[in-house]
């Protein structure tokens, strides 16, 4: 068994009405800085993608799947 999420169990449970109302909040926090893009210069927009796919990668990791 390892100890990568299952997207599958992740789902099920979001279908199941049972959402984690403090991963959707981080997953939200990390997608509203995309909202920045437009104010900062093209060059700038790397960091920022970066910067929320690891964020995204933290939120993922921290899912208890069980």
């Amino acid at each position: 068994m390892t100890d990568a999420p299952n997207p599958a169990a992740i789902a099920g449970r979001l279908r199941a009405g049972t959402p984690d109302e403090d991963v959707e909040a981080e997953v939200e926090a990390a997608l509203g800085t995309l909202e920045t893009l437009p104010d900062l210069a093209v060059t700038d927009h790397v960091a920022v993608f970066e910067g929320v796919q690891q964020r995204l990668a933290e939120v993922l990791s921290n899912v208890d799947d069980a």
